[in-house]
């Protein structure tokens, strides 16, 4: 080897300048036809390496965006049915219905779920419409409501001796929750004050009759609240009697005490 590079060095040594030279101009050449071949292989493969990791991420993006896709699609159909059951729900807690029992009228609401219904009166004695619906309004059931407890209220005005007065206010408040109109609830707002009237007045007469100067003084302040009740003419009446009389008695007991 070290021979063969010998006689090259002689023989380039022997050769004229000229010739020196268009050899090493023929050798740069080749040289460069050389890398020229090798660049464009390279690129080639670089190139292909890139398009072969794009094609392995393209599967990839293309089945998270498909999952994605598929995510959304689920989010707003459960929306949509969840919508649906709320409004359904809704729209039963309208409904009312009527069943009959033995001797009673049921009063059934609609709840908060989609068929869903509970019991929220029994009423005996009240007779059943003769065409029973399937679905009532709440404007066709509650002022059956409203007169049952009513109805109620009058039958324990009725019963001989001291009024139940708090059965009475008890039965004429839950009609109140019934009323569907001004006007009924108007009429059982009136009802209330008389039997609060009534209570006041019989407070006003067992404190007088305890004859002292405090018992009278009570009796007067009974009096009082029973006159901020709207009362009509003729209880209107009756309480300024009632003050002049009780006051008259105080007025005595004070002279009598002195």
């Amino acid at each position: 080897m070290e021979k063969s590079n010998s006689d090259d060095s002689t023989m380039n040594a022997s050769l004229p300048s000229s010739e020196a030279a268009e050899k090493e101009a023929a050798d740069k050449i080749i040289i460069e036809k050389i890398r020229a071949r090798l660049k464009p292989k390279a690129f080639g493969q670089r190139e292909a390496s890139q398009t072969s990791l794009q094609d392995t991420a393209a599967p990839s993006r293309s089945a998270i965006s498909k999952k994605r896709v598929l995510f959304g699609l689920t989010a707003i159909i459960f929306m949509i049915l969840m919508g649906l059951v709320i409004r359904t729900s809704v729209d039963n807690t309208k409904k009312y219905y009527l069943n009959p029992a033995a001797g009673a009228v049921e009063l059934w609401k609609g709840t908060f779920s989609p068929g869903g219904k509970k019991r929220i009166l029994i009423m005996p004695g009240v007779q059943i419409p003769q065409k029973i619906k399937e679905v009532y309004a709440r404007e066709e059931v509650y002022p059956m409501a409203f007169n049952f407890y009513v109805s109620k209220a009058d039958a324990l005005m009725e019963v001989p001796g001291m009024p139940d007065f708090v059965g009475i206010k008890s039965y004429l408040n839950r009609a109140l929750s019934f009323a569907t109109t001004e006007q009924l609830s108007q009429s059982a707002r009136v009802r209330i004050n008389q039997i609060d009237r009534m209570i006041l007045f019989y407070k006003a007469d067992v404190a007088a009759t305890k004859g002292t100067r405090i018992g009278f003084e009570t009796a007067l302040k009974h009096l009082d609240q029973a006159a901020e009740l709207n009362p009509d003419e003729i209880e209107t009446e009756l309480i300024k009697k009632k003050k002049a009389s009780i006051r008259e008695l105080l007025n005595t007991h004070k002279e009598t005490t002195k």
